[in-house]
């Protein structure tokens, strides 16, 4: 591969849309399967190896999930925590993520059930024209 061609790529590679954050770690090993974990940023953080890293997490890069297929929709934020909520709509199927920011400890993406998505994320929606 030349130059022009890598650098082709990874600028294609960095305008896909998708969810991202410090660190950013799936908890639920599906996601591995439904997306694509990019790097989108230089590590950064605490570098100190005597450092227990009690208060915060280590060292990380910006990392971006990118899903294979469907479409990804941000449906809001919930006041537990902050988290965000997110539906991967497939063909036959709807999947339902949370999202950790990153704060002093590193962004996290789950998979959840339709019953663990607030019911003002949802309803929302349907004040919204519904469907997006």
């Amino acid at each position: 591969m030349h130059l022009e061609e890598a650098i082709q790529a990874a600028v294609s590679r960095l305008q896909r849309g998708g969810i991202e954050g410090w660190g950013l770690r799936l908890l639920s090993p599906e996601l591995e399967a439904l997306g694509e974990l990019i790097q989108t940023g230089p590590r950064r953080g605490c570098t100190n190896a005597r450092c227990g890293h009690v208060s915060h997490d280590p060292a990380a890069p910006r990392r971006r999930w990118i899903p294979r297929a469907g479409a990804l929709y941000y449906l809001g934020r919930a006041g537990d925590g902050d988290y965000g909520y997110y539906v991967l709509r497939l063909p036959g199927r709807d999947i339902f993520l949370r999202f950790r920011p990153p704060g002093a400890y590193h962004a996290w993406l789950e998979v959840v059930d339709l019953s663990r998505v607030p019911d003002h994320l949802l309803a929302r929606l349907a004040q919204t024209s519904g469907e997006r």
